[in-house]
């Protein structure tokens, strides 16, 4: 464990004995994620560094390349993200000013625009995918099969427990 929870483990145990009571492993798991999110963005954003982008943009792309006629609307890359719809907006000018996607009208509702990947969207996304696909199988290459399964299981069910 790196240096910096191992401090925080150790506050954890100083709290708990002036104030008895610290649900130590409930602490200790929630506050693993907040060491490990910045740190698997790093991690990922560092594959994907060389060509411009980070992982919001990665992941609006392939979920793009996966749509039919690689079509979606900002508001799903909110959703998709489980970010702002102003993210959602910055991410979809990034997008068209890189020549990835281009804005549509609907022809369903006039209040809405589509985002379509172009022809250079698809071809970026498939320069991109083995060296993604890589950097997730080398990040998880330390687990085995039901490890993976279990943690999914596991991740789910306390996404659920938040409302996700």
């Amino acid at each position: 464990m790196n240096k910096s929870f191992h401090q925080l483990e150790q506050a954890i145990d100083r709290v708990d004995s002036r104030f008895p009571g610290v649900p130590r492993q409930e602490v200790i798991l929630t506050r693993l994620y907040y060491h490990i999110m910045p740190r698997l963005g790093a991690y990922l954003n560092e594959a994907l560094k060389d060509y411009g982008i980070h992982e919001s943009v990665w992941m609006t792309l392939m979920t793009m390349y996966a749509c039919p006629d690689h079509v979606l609307y900002p508001s799903d890359i909110s959703d998709t993200l489980d970010s702002s719809r102003t993210n959602a907006t910055r991410i979809s000018d990034e997008l068209v000013k890189n020549g990835w996607a281009e804005r549509q009208p609907c022809a369903e509702d006039r209040r809405k625009i589509r985002l379509v990947l172009t022809d250079a969207g698809i071809r970026f996304v498939e320069l991109i995918m083995p060296v993604a696909r890589d950097r997730n199988r080398s990040l998880w290459s330390d687990f085995s099969g039901d490890e993976k399964v279990q943690l999914e299981g596991l991740l789910r069910k306390l996404l659920a427990r938040l409302g996700g």
